[in-house]
């Protein structure tokens, strides 16, 4: 539903990491320091803070860094949460001798809850896979502020519609509610079709 399966790769982690060796996990972790993995804002304030950090933790963007390598990534998307990774990933492809992936780092959209970002496991998700109506329903249960990051984040809405809707929300012209309801047709019909956002 997002992107064209004929012109997709899957490619499973188990293909590079289950012949993965000690003198693998020891040979990547001797290219990065503590410090550098410290650097990450999350770690630093635990660190800073005196919170325990484990160290699978610490491994996980060395890991998430490696998938890059094992792809031979030119590009990788990630949301805000995953900048650190990201580079990561980019600083061990030019320290192998491939050429550095671009990234492109989305913001977080927040959940249907008002509060955290978006996430199956919290259960304040919208997702693709969700009938017509329920996604129609949860995209109605947002929260006026949410209105605007969902239209700029997840339609094709023009930028200069956008921006109208913007401004004629902020100077309370229009009806929140009818923006939402054009929010959540624009969601059905991107995910199922037009004739399912109208029913």
């Amino acid at each position: 539903k997002v992107v064209d399966r004929d012109m997709t790769e899957t490619r499973m982690q188990s293909e590079w990491f289950s012949p993965f060796s000690l003198t693998d996990v020891i040979r990547l972790t001797s290219r990065f320091t503590v410090a550098q993995l410290l650097a990450r804002d999350d770690f630093s304030r635990r660190y800073k803070a005196n919170q325990p950090i484990a160290i699978t933790e610490l491994m996980y963007p060395l890991l998430q860094a490696y998938d890059s390598v094992a792809v031979e990534a030119d590009v990788e998307f990630g949301g805000t949460d995953q900048r650190f990774n990201l580079l990561l990933g980019r600083e061990l492809q030019a320290m192998i001798g491939q050429r550095p992936q671009h990234c492109f780092i989305m913001p977080l959209l927040v959940g249907t809850d008002g509060v955290q970002k978006m996430s199956k496991s919290l259960g304040n998700y919208i997702g693709f896979e969700d009938s017509p109506n329920d996604m129609y329903g949860k995209t109605m249960s947002l929260q006026d502020l949410q209105i605007i990051p969902y239209l700029e984040y997840l339609t094709d809405v023009p930028i200069d519609e956008l921006n109208d809707i913007r401004v004629a929300l902020a100077a309370e012209s229009v009806n929140p509610m009818e923006i939402k309801k054009r929010l959540a047709r624009e969601l059905v019909s991107q995910f199922h079709d037009a004739e399912a956002s109208r029913s």
